[in-house]
């Protein structure tokens, strides 16, 4: 049952603006045309069969938006789970409603594609904008594609991008300016000044891997959008071993001690392996930053019934209670700004959740200012 409650459909909530909605337009209709092409293929070779074929429901559910496949009688072909949530689907219903299924049928009736809006069937002040497209040719049995959106959760994304366009914007803003500034003085320093010149050019240096790190953190994001995660099972163990030793020689120079701590006989769990390690690393790479000397950063693991409980834990400085509900957002600056400032891009934790999110999981926080920060999250076991 808790292996079940983890593993759920797959969800990335964080956007990062015009560029990654044009980026999943292109998927979309890439992704569209894989549908359209499976769909003909399997319906030549199974054309008597009675279940769909089962490489479309995982097709669809790794679609970032709504869609179903319809027959002319308004009956289910294979669905994803976001299409189930808006239109109402729940359980084993093979029938989509009313209104829906006259728009399906008109569609296939004068084969043409049709953009509408129809009334939520869970809401009558909600309305839904659908797409319906016919498939296969003219003349032989057919079926329709019908993508699904809402288009108030569209404004509340197309709201949170501008609000993360002018983040990004002012981050890259105030290390060109001081870019900049430091170009001025190199020009016009002298030859007797090579002390200012080198430490303008350190300072160079360090802006310029800085917005290096940015741009590094704003592709990952991107790629979050647009390609699903890899699952399998994985060694945990194993992935949180390499991520302490890819951060040894970090933590060493910050005097702060790893350790890993696991149930024995850990059984394998369901993940992507390179983005769960990137989550380790994130975590793990915060406690170092924000820990003084002598603090300890540990991952521990523990096996509980269908699931492995992870817990990456510091003894730092804690997190404020007042930001403790924001850490996750996009560049967010609380209390601790300057040092984040100087430090990360802020995007770490944004990354960590929605990797984990991607994964069906969630991930918690508790924290105490002086005696340290714990993150939690749970992992289906294979």
């Amino acid at each position: 049952m808790l292996a079940s409650l983890l593993w759920q459909r797959p969800v990335v909530s964080i956007s990062l603006g015009w560029i990654a909605l044009a980026a999943l337009l292109a998927v979309v209709l890439l992704v569209g045309l894989a549908v359209l092409l499976t769909w003909r293929y399997w319906q030549r070779q199974t054309r008597a069969a009675s279940t769909s074929p089962l490489c479309l429901p995982e097709l669809l559910n790794s679609l970032p938006l709504a869609v179903l496949i319809a027959d002319p009688d308004g009956q289910v072909v294979v669905r994803n789970s976001e299409a189930a949530r808006l239109l109402g689907l729940g359980g084993h219903a093979q029938e989509i409603p009313l209104s829906l299924r006259t728009l399906v049928q008109r569609a296939l009736a004068f084969d043409v594609s049709e953009t509408t809006e129809i009334l939520a069937p869970d809401d009558e002040q909600r309305r839904l904008r659908v797409t319906i497209t016919p498939l296969g040719a003219t003349g032989s049995p057919r079926n329709a594609l019908v993508l699904v959106s809402d288009p108030n959760e569209s404004h509340e994304r197309e709201a949170s991008y501008r609000r993360l366009i002018s983040t990004v914007s002012h981050e890259l803003r105030t290390p060109l300016t001081a870019i900049m500034g430091h170009v001025d003085i190199l020009g016009s320093c002298s030859i007797e000044e090579e002390a200012l010149w080198r430490r303008s050019q350190r300072f160079i240096a360090g802006e310029v891997q800085r917005l290096a790190r940015l741009v590094d953190d704003l592709l990952s994001l991107s790629r979050l959008e647009t390609t699903p995660a890899q699952m399998r099972p994985v060694n945990l163990h194993a992935i949180a071993e390499e991520a302490i030793s890819a951060l040894w020689e970090a933590a060493e120079r910050a005097q702060v001690r790893l350790l890993l701590q696991a149930s024995p006989a850990l059984p394998r769990v369901l993940a992507d392996p390179d983005r769960l390690q990137q989550v380790f690393i994130n975590l793990l790479d915060n406690a170092i930053k924000y820990s003084s000397g002598g603090a300890t950063a540990a991952v521990r693991l523990y096996h509980e019934g269908d699931a492995v409980r992870v817990e990456v834990a510091d003894t730092g400085p804690g997190i404020a209670p007042d930001d403790l509900p924001h850490i996750f957002e996009p560049m967010y600056r609380g209390s601790t700004a300057a040092i984040r400032a100087t430090l990360g891009t802020g995007l770490g934790l944004t990354i960590v959740k929605a990797i984990l999110e991607q994964h069906g999981t969630t991930i918690t926080v508790e924290s105490v200012r002086g005696e340290g920060t714990t993150f939690t999250f749970r992992l289906p076991c294979a």
